[in-house]
């Protein structure tokens, strides 16, 4: 799975969203959804578990109130969805505190990252992208302007 681009969308009146036809062709019918940060990243199950264990790269240690806490986070966030036939996953499943958390409102962009995808905010990450657009060399090479 590799997603890419950037996709402008709007939600409907019950908060669905159709993922764009190229990333459902990748990712299958079952998504795994975290509201998190400035989005709601979305992943396969595979990819979301292979996420979760990318935090614990030797394992979860039962006795390490920090690793099972941080792990419980994540896992107690997720929402695990099935896209409907026509391709939309219903974004109004989450927790409305999540959505709101995130900015999700009407107007939103879905954005490929790899492994997974994410759906911010359109205004909130036009914004985000144009702080990309404005340090890309520094991004890219570590070179300030």
């Amino acid at each position: 799975m590799y997603l890419t681009g950037t996709y402008k969308h709007s939600l409907d009146a019950k908060f669905r969203i159709t993922l764009p036809s190229v990333f459902r062709k990748q990712l299958g019918d079952v998504i795994c959804l975290v509201p998190l940060n400035n989005a709601v990243y979305g992943f396969t199950p595979e990819s979301h578990r292979a996420w979760i264990q990318s935090f614990f790269p030797q394992g979860v240690n039962p006795r390490d109130q920090r690793a099972v806490g941080l792990r419980t986070a994540l896992l107690s966030r997720t929402l695990t969805l099935d896209l409907d036939s026509a391709g939309r996953l219903a974004l109004g499943k989450l927790d409305p505190k999540q959505l709101e958390a995130v900015n999700i409102k009407k107007d939103v962009a879905v954005v490929g990252v790899d492994d997974h995808f994410e759906i911010w905010d359109a205004a909130t990450f036009d914004a985000q992208s144009a702080m990309f657009d404005a340090n890309l060399d520094d991004l890219m090479y570590g070179v300030s302007q």
